[in-house]
């Protein structure tokens, strides 16, 4: 990737705000990880657990079962999740492809109220409405219209699922990574569990129906609790208007990404039996694992993208070769994803029942097709495109066009493979002429196109190669492909598709990963530079949080002394923060106030558009948040050295304590 020219920054370490954002980007996508490790287990145990219970022919009907809850739940989500997401936090729903800031509610807290309930209500609508119609749904669906509990139970799985999709974004929007973490694996988890114990019980399709009812109902409720603090219980119609109106526009765009990832079983069902699409549904739940891969690294980058480390970093290398290495990376993120399961795909089917053995074929294209939604995304999101929203909408939509005809007129003629070489097709073309269309225009990114072409050619020399072994021991292959891909990895390096000027960056933020930050910051050293007075008020602050209307600068000089004594800290702890500016008053409100990540986002926007330093913003905001982390000995001016051994988790839990004494201090004045 093509070195660049930087601008002076306040950085002694590699990368600079690259590193910073970097580091950001490992932290947010390692919970993702988590998630996504605990969410691939369970999926591909779950689509094992139902492939043994059930066969081909009960495997296709529990499939369009799913489809047709999750064609319910994408209708209804409509009306309410991206409204919700942008009038709270101004974007960054998980259906967003553009950083344009969206007007935000009066009350963010009383919006998203609003919008959970909201939510509830049209989960129950969409549940009545289809126990309403479920005999005419089974007999089109399914063709029998006995099947109508089946329909009836897929309409219960589309309300729980809707009020799970709005609480799991929020929470990952709110940067609560522990919350999100709980709700998220929560999900997989309990409807493993209990898919199950009723499939074990002979109850068939309706049992893994139940199951994964109940595992969603239980994991969205979690959701809920988790979210009482961040929203004011409310149902205000006006709102609700404002709600459907800014998710509104989004419709073309969510409704055609979610044709292309869900619509292939029905359209297959339209041609094959149901012994080949059960077959076709194992290939595809697997090869739709691999899209986790590179949908994590978006749902990492997606809270950061409204933050002030994404302008510190744009600002410090150029638009231009940021979005080209994030486009670059990003690439090289879905070729692994895509090398995984076409290494591991046959051993995975092996572990299924004979029946299925078809599905290895298939599997590698499915692979492909699953990453191709994400990768367009991301190309859109990074070139540089006058009007590029009508674009988008135009190419998604043509996506599905292309896709459902591709898949439509080649189904029978080929059969299931129509469907992944429709995927293919249908976001390939789009993506093209968007990413063309961006470089051939006045503003091209640096895109690294050498070092991307040799990871690609190095992951189809070890593919091809891994198909000319001889067949051995299952766990032997295992092993096998497990090491392939460490050594595609390996290899990125000397052959240079990651360039040398990335290589102590990289290491740097590796080593920085723990700790949050690439910044050498002694938080000890650096509240000394503060007398105890001085300590104990920015204590308060810090880990106690203040209203805004103490820390607004009409208020008084308080959130004035908090910030100014806050670069003396930082300063003296070797934090590279900026000098005294004018803003600094301001800046309190949005580094101090007791308010949700929406509410302290909008002050946060605000704020740049004043012409405060991005990177300034972000050294102020990643030194409160190693503040936040220092124990009370260190509020006291103790020395590292002199501190007290403690056993592991009890310096956290006097945190938590102190926290929470602190803000019931606050909230009694």
């Amino acid at each position: 990737m093509p070195r660049q020219q930087k601008k002076e920054q306040l950085h002694d370490h590699p990368g600079g705000s690259g590193a910073v954002f970097g580091v950001s980007v490992m932290r947010n996508s390692s919970v993702q990880a988590i998630t996504l490790v605990v969410g691939n287990a369970m999926q591909l145990v779950s689509v094992m657990v139902v492939a043994a219970f059930l066969g081909p022919d009960e495997m296709a009907r529990f499939a369009l079962l799913i489809f047709l809850a999750g064609l319910v739940t994408q209708v209804a989500s409509l009306l309410c999740k991206p409204g919700t997401v942008r009038r709270t936090f101004g974007g960054g729903d998980d259906d967003d492809d553009d950083d344009d800031d969206d007007e935000t509610g009066s009350s963010p807290p009383r919006t998203l109220g609003t919008g959970l309930a909201w939510a509830i209500v049209l989960g129950l609508v969409a549940t009545v409405l289809i126990y309403v119609l479920r005999r005419p749904v089974a007999d089109v669906l399914l063709g029998d219209p006995q099947d109508e509990n089946l329909v009836a139970l897929a309409g219960l799985l589309s309300g729980a699922l809707l009020v799970f999709k709005i609480c799991d974004i929020v929470l990952w929007l709110e940067r609560r990574p522990g919350a999100y973490l709980v709700a998220d694996t929560a999900r997989p988890l309990l409807g493993l569990a209990v898919l199950t114990a009723f499939l074990a019980t002979g109850a068939g399709v309706e049992g893994a129906l139940l199951g994964t009812f109940v595992g969603t109902a239980l994991a969205g409720l979690a959701g809920l609790v988790l979210l009482r603090g961040s929203f004011e219980p409310s149902f205000d119609l006006h709102e609700i208007g404002q709600i459907i109106k800014r998710g509104g526009y989004r419709a073309p765009i969510v409704m055609s990404f979610w044709l292309v990832q869900n619509a292939d079983i029905f359209i297959l069902s339209r041609f094959v039996d149901h012994s080949d699409l059960g077959v076709y549904s194992l290939a595809s739940r697997l090869g739709f694992i691999v899209s986790f891969l590179p949908q994590g690294f978006r749902m990492g980058m997606r809270p950061l993208r409204k933050s002030a480390v994404f302008d510190a970093f744009k600002d410090q290398y150029g638009k231009a070769t940021a979005q080209g290495q994030l486009l670059g990376y990003f690439t090289l993120v879905c070729i692994l994803a895509v090398l995984a399961m076409v290494l591991l795909g046959e051993v995975l089917v092996d572990i299924a029942p004979p029946s299925y053995a078809a599905a290895a074929g298939v599997i590698p294209l499915t692979a492909i097709g699953f990453v191709m939604p994400a990768l367009y995304r991301t190309v859109n999101q990074n070139v540089n495109i006058a009007r590029k929203r009508p674009l988008f909408i135009a190419g998604a939509v043509t996506a599905a066009a292309l896709f459902i005809g591709v898949t439509w007129a080649l189904a029978g003629e080929i059969g299931v493979y129509a469907a992944p070489i429709g995927m293919i097709v249908g976001f390939g073309v789009p993506t093209i002429a968007l990413f063309l269309r961006g470089q051939l225009g006045g503003k091209p990114i640096a895109f690294p196109f050498r070092e991307v072409l040799t990871a690609l050619v190095l992951a189809a020399a070890i593919a091809g190669g891994a198909q000319l072994l001889p067949e051995i021991n299952r766990f032997v292959e295992l092993a096998i492909a497990l090491l392939l891909v460490v050594l595609w990895i390996v290899l990125l390096p000397p052959l240079r598709a990651i360039p040398p000027q990335h290589w102590r960056p990289l290491v740097h933020m590796l080593r920085s990963f723990r700790r949050g930050t690439p910044a050498s910051f002694r938080p000890r050293r650096g509240l000394r530079a503060l007398d105890p007075a001085e300590r104990e008020e920015l204590r308060r602050a810090v880990v106690g949080r203040l209203p805004a209307e103490r820390l607004a600068p009409e208020a008084g000089d308080e959130g004035l002394r908090l910030v100014r004594e806050l670069r003396r800290a930082g300063q003296r702890g070797g934090m590279p923060v900026g000098e005294p500016t004018e803003h600094d008053a301001a800046i309190a409100v949005c580094l101090f106030e007791d308010a949700s990540t929406a509410v302290r986002n909008a002050t946060m926007r605000g704020l740049l558009e004043l012409g405060v330093d991005a990177n300034d913003l972000r050294s102020l905001e990643d030194l409160v948040a190693h503040l936040s982390r220092v124990p009370d000995d260190g509020w006291e001016g103790t020395r590292g050295a002199e501190r007290p051994r403690q056993l592991p988790g009890v310096a956290r839990r006097r945190r938590v304590a102190r926290r929470r004494e602190l803000r019931a201090a606050q909230t009694k004045r």
